[in-house]
């Protein structure tokens, strides 16, 4: 057979365009194949409300794509393709129940203002950890950005260690941790403890699973230090500046190009072919940005792989789904825990600790969640480009639901597929912003709601609603994310890579997997 291409890659996830782009900028004859009719993944904006109001479909805070090699190399390139990130002064809150709420301030002074009005010891515990943080991220960070396992990784650790054995002992320690210990150890208040919580739970580190400290500590501080960013008009600036620039290079991209079946000879994967009846060769590599179970016994023949191998990946787990309700709104929501909660660009609802646990368990259970922990996004207050002047657009991303309906844990809801609880699911949501924000019915003009099911058929990667393609959870993440002795992005077939969020370092909007994939394969 001869090859069309040096690479194929399947799914235009940002991962995949990623790595697409490193190779085609190397030289490759490089081709994408998207069964959907946009680039981008998880990168996504569309006005599914009304006219002029821009949503983030899925990821919004954008900020590990700030910090992607790619982009810091290419910044003026995906700048002129019409990338421009945004970052507010007031990055993330938490309002609790009896109308107080803890805020996060980028200002150090003002941030500890914040949390010593909690208590001295909270301001001790602040000021401790976010020296920590501030010291060693220069060297803790760029693991984030390394191979697992690599020799260039241990050196990293070696380095880290050698510098500060107490900070080394620290941060391992961290790593072990449950988000509730790591708060525990740190903060005396509920309200100091809020902040951190939710930073855990957004991927799937539920207050007592271990492994959420380290989590927490990072999401919370960086973005402390760092803001956290929206990319200007929409994250989905990001898919459109990912696909100019690949086109530049010499790649191909094919949209509405479903690929039923990986081709594989001799224990090497040699080509692809489409739900058309077409056959692609690839020389070189062809990169799956697809999930295991969907990848293996799946793509590729159950025959074509180790027996042990695809018992393994018929154990790999999702974590619990997502539900997320997009607003248009007349004005700023006004917050009963003050008004300048209106200029935060997260706010954290339903985020302490019992109520964070309660709603893992009863979601893990099969239930729909009596109070999910809210995100509530606010983009609009730094980028106006999101809705008309004076307007705003309002994101709720809910956390955590099960894939199919056992239950309603508050005993209201009868339906038991997602299409049918869908509307009374997002009313659920609606009531407990307003409780929060009483003005939210005078100032809702349009909602569009997105259950896990939704999430499921706009992306066959998230299974059940799961975002990041799988749990998190230590036994999953770090050196055995997919599985242990394959984080590497090689698959027990020659020629055939896997990457995005199933692959180390896991999900969010970095590409980090990509961008590693694309260094193995070009070394």
């Amino acid at each position: 057979m001869s090859a069309d291409a040096d690479a194929i890659v399947v799914g235009a996830g940002h991962n995949g365009l990623v790595c697409a782009l490193r190779l085609a900028a190397a030289g490759w004859r490089v081709l994408v194949l998207e069964r959907g009719a946009r680039i981008g993944g998880g990168l996504a904006s569309a006005e599914v409300t009304r006219p002029g109001f821009r949503h983030d479909l899925y990821a919004t805070n954008v900020g590990a794509f700030a910090a992607l090699p790619l982009y810091r190399e290419r910044r003026a390139e995906f700048e002129a393709a019409g990338l421009r990130l945004v970052v507010g002064e007031r990055p993330f809150a938490t309002a609790y129940d009896d109308g107080s709420a803890a805020r996060m301030y980028r200002d150090d002074a003002r941030a500890e203002a914040e949390f010593a009005a909690f208590g001295a010891a909270d301001l001790a515990g602040w000021k401790a950890l976010s020296a920590l943080f501030r010291r060693r991220a220069a060297q803790f960070l760029p693991l984030q950005a390394t191979a697992l396992p690599s020799l260039a990784a241990w050196r990293r650790a070696a380095a880290l260690a050698a510098a500060s054995p107490a900070d080394a002992l620290a941060l391992a320690r961290l790593a072990r941790q449950s988000a509730l210990d790591f708060v525990d150890a740190h903060f005396a208040s509920a309200c100091a403890k809020g902040l951190f919580l939710p930073w855990a739970f957004h991927p799937d580190y539920a207050p007592e699973i271990p492994g959420g400290g380290i989590v927490a500590f990072i999401a919370a501080c960086a973005t402390q230090a760092n803001g956290l960013a929206f990319a200007a008009g929409g994250a989905g600036r990001i898919a459109t500046a990912l696909g100019i620039l690949l086109e530049r290079a010499g790649a191909q991209l094919r949209t509405g190009c479903a690929v039923r079946r990986i081709v594989v000879r001799g224990g090497r994967a040699v080509a692809v072919e489409t739900d058309a009846g077409e056959t692609i060769g690839a020389s070189r590599a062809i990169v799956a940005n697809v999930t295991p179970r969907s990848l293996f016994g799946g793509l590729v023949a159950a025959e074509d792989l180790p027996a042990a191998f695809l018992r393994r990946i018929g154990r790999y787990r999702y974590a619990p789904g997502t539900f997320v309700v997009h607003l248009a709104l007349s004005r700023a929501l006004e917050w009963r825990a003050g008004e300048e909660l209106s200029q935060f660009s997260y706010v954290h609802l339903n985020a302490d600790g019992a109520s964070i646990s309660t709603a893992y368990a009863q979601s893990i259970a099969g239930a729909i969640p009596a109070r999910p922990m809210l995100c509530v996004s606010q983009p609009s207050v730094d980028d106006p480009l999101r809705a008309p002047p004076g307007q705003q657009v309002v994101r709720i991303h809910a956390r955590a639901f099960p894939a199919r309906i056992g239950g309603d844990a508050a005993g209201r809801i009868a339906a038991r597929d997602w299409d049918s609880a869908k509307p009374a699911v997002a009313e659920r949501l609606l009531e407990q912003l307003a409780a929060h924000a009483p003005n939210l019915r005078e100032v809702l003009l349009d909602a569009y709601a997105v259950s896990p099911a939704d999430l499921k058929r706009e992306n066959p990667n998230w299974v059940g609603g799961d975002c990041s393609s799988g749990s998190q959870h230590l036994d999953q993440h770090y050196f055995a994310r997919p599985l242990l002795g394959w984080s590497r992005y090689a698959t027990p077939l020659r020629n055939l890579y896997m990457t995005g969020a199933a692959t180390w370092p896991g999900s969010g909007a970095h590409g980090l997997s990509g961008e590693l994939l694309a260094a193995r394969l070009l070394d």
